[in-house]
């Protein structure tokens, strides 16, 4: 097992001394985010992927932009930020402006558009390499294969692959007393041949199927039978091995995240949300101050604070570590470690840098291109603090592609709602067409209630 020594960061950068990892984002040093959908390479040759493999991969980039504007606003002055050259576009490029103006009239001390680049999104990492601005840290979402060209460290890469694997997880967990729901891991041939078919029928709740590689839930999903699975993971060869995990009941389980800060000397949490679903799907965070971690609760996770780091996942700056774990009374069960950036990282920092200590609740969504002028306005009249309002609107970011859902060009956009989630989505029925925040309404009907 490989562990990094107390200056496991401190290697040399071509001709820099300039420190490359995931680190957390409350950083004084001059910093380069640069972040481009690096879960896939992780674990899989993005050369030789299966065709949902690059279906997924390619919506991941999309979506990973949507993080490179939320890091604009979550910058300092003196940082840098590497976007998409889709950005780049006449039209997009205009709304990057008016989100940068949005954090400035937040109050944020945002990354200046002087200090952006633009990079392809096939060879990113390679044209972010050749352009390397002088900072003194480049912040990455986690360490992968895609960006070895800026890491060049392949202990680093060893660790974020053992860490960051499901399967590793489930190997190790147990070993170090964690808890954790009944897990197996099998060959899809040994699915296919009966090997997994007691813990199908042991089951009620159902299987969750989970596999190395990608994010955002698609390499995670549920299934109620052998031949479920079987279809589900079909494009893949025999040999391919696949974790089977017990599906908790969520009438008895709740599902939360929180967000560790790992250094040589701490473990400390910087956030907790709750996880938001509707018709079984992921669809945000809830964030507030009620969601207080009990002792209990807080004991276990800094246990698995404790476990990533003894394997690895430490810098003396901090680096982020997400837990996915379910309560129900004092009891946690730890269904996996995310030792990189999450997404809800993002959202908890906008708020902690605006001081926001409402509840709110952080989703993505979409919006037809037609309606994007007064998507704008709505988003400049609702804009946080909103004086008047019983909500307030936090703008974190936007993909810059315009794709065609059900007959019509949409974009994502990213955000929050703070205060009263049922006002905003009244305000916006009022304001935009009914096929803008379709998300939203879901939210409040099932999330929310």
């Amino acid at each position: 097992m490989f562990k990094y020594p107390r200056d496991n960061n401190k290697y040399q950068f071509r001709d820099q001394n300039m420190k490359v990892g995931s680190f957390i984002p409350e950083q004084s040093a001059p910093t380069l985010y640069a972040m481009a959908g690096d879960d896939c390479s992780l674990h899989h040759d993005l050369s030789s992927l299966t065709p949902k493999q690059q279906v997924d991969h390619q919506e991941n980039q999309v979506l990973t932009c949507a993080l490179q504007v939320a890091l604009v606003g979550l910058g300092k002055k003196n940082d840098h930020v590497a976007l998409g050259a889709p950005f780049t576009d006449p039209a997009w490029r205009e709304m990057l402006g008016h989100y940068s103006e949005m954090f400035a009239a937040m109050g944020l001390d945002s990354v200046p558009a002087d200090q952006w680049q633009f990079h392809p999104l096939d060879g990113y990492y390679e044209s972010v390499a050749a352009s390397l601005p002088e900072v003194d840290l480049t912040n990455l979402y986690m360490i992968s294969g895609s960006n070895e060209p800026l890491h060049q460290n392949p202990e680093a890469l060893a660790v974020s692959r053992n860490v960051n694997s499901k399967l590793h997880f489930a190997e190790h967990a147990p070993q170090a007393g964690l808890p954790v729901p009944w897990t197996e891991v099998y060959s899809k041939r040994a699915i296919r041949d009966g090997e997994a078919d007691r813990m199908f029928s042991e089951l009620p709740n159902g299987v969750m199927v989970k596999l190395l590689g990608l994010a955002g839930s698609r390499n995670v999903f549920a299934v109620d039978s052998v031949a479920d699975c079987l279809d589900q993971i079909a494009e893949y060869d025999d040999a391919v091995q696949i974790l089977l995990q017990e599906k908790l009941d969520i009438s008895q389980w709740r599902e939360m995240t929180v967000d560790l800060t790992i250094t040589p000397q701490d473990v400390s949490i910087s956030n907790v949300r709750q996880i938001l679903f509707a018709g079984g799907k992921w669809v945000g965070n809830y964030i507030s101050p009620e969601l207080e971690v009990p002792e209990a609760h807080k004991a276990v996770l800094m246990q698995v604070g404790a476990y990533a780091r003894d394997h690895g996942h430490v810098a003396e700056e901090g680096i982020n570590c997400g837990i996915d774990y379910f309560v129900s009374g004092d009891e946690v069960i730890v269904t996996e470690i995310n030792a990189r950036w999450t997404g809800g990282l993002f959202p908890a920092e906008f708020l902690r840098r605006l001081a926001i200590t409402q509840p709110a609740v952080a989703f993505f969504d979409m919006v037809p291109v037609a309606q994007s002028e007064v998507v704008r306005t709505f988003q400049r009249e609702h804009l946080f603090p909103a004086a008047g309002d019983s909500f307030a609107y936090v703008p974190m970011g936007f993909t810059p592609f315009a794709m065609e859902v059900e007959g019509a060009e949409r974009y994502f956009v990213w955000q929050i709602v703070v205060g009263d989630f049922a006002a905003f989505v009244e305000a916006k029925r009022q304001a935009l067409t009914e096929d803008a925040f379709p998300t939203a309404e879901l939210i409040l009907q099932e999330a929310l209630s």
